[in-house]
């Protein structure tokens, strides 16, 4: 894959200037958590008439099944990113407005296993809301705050607590 091409070639290069590990920093929308609109075979959790018409609501459970679907259908992508933490690089997640479902603790852990990391490799990926400050002197946002129609009412926490179930509260873009 492109990505994955990529990838190799930004170790290469680094590797013949005897340069630091790479940082790869993912700005946010990686993960295109709206687009997921396919439903369980099996019934897993309840649904509501909205939700089989538009895709799953933003909690927890639901937000780790749909991870998992994005995981299945990008194997190289996770390959990649694998290969890419075990050659000692690091990777940061910035969550954007369209996978603010990053912010769940199961989902990261998802993706973490779907790399097959050891803990020392997961200690080099992180996921970040909203912004990431790298080498203390550069400033990397997703930008979905500057834009009215996408920025998060609390990007730090996005939860909010529902009559039921606590779930993301996602912008209206």
């Amino acid at each position: 894959s492109a990505f994955e091409s990529f990838l190799n070639k930004i170790q290469e290069k680094v590797k013949t200037e005897n340069s630091e590990p790479i940082e790869l920093v993912l700005a946010g929308d990686i993960f295109d958590f709206d687009g997921v609109n396919q439903l369980p075979e099996k019934k897993r959790f309840r649904m509501n008439w909205l939700e089989k018409r538009r895709g799953l609501n933003p909690e927890e459970r639901k937000s780790r099944y749909k991870i998992k679907l994005i995981i299945h259908d990008h194997p190289i992508f996770f390959r990649a990113l694998g290969n890419f933490l075990r050659s000692g690089n690091r990777v940061i997640f910035i969550i954007g407005n369209h996978d603010l479902e990053l912010h769940w603790p199961s989902v990261q852990r998802a993706i973490l296993n779907s790399m097959q990391l050891t803990p020392a490799e997961e200690s080099r990926v992180r996921f970040n809301n909203w912004f990431y400050i790298s080498n203390k002197d550069t400033l990397i946002e997703h930008g979905n705050q500057h834009d009215s129609h996408s920025n998060c009412q609390n990007p730090i926490n996005p939860k909010i607590r529902g009559p039921n179930k606590e779930r993301i509260r996602l912008p209206f873009g």
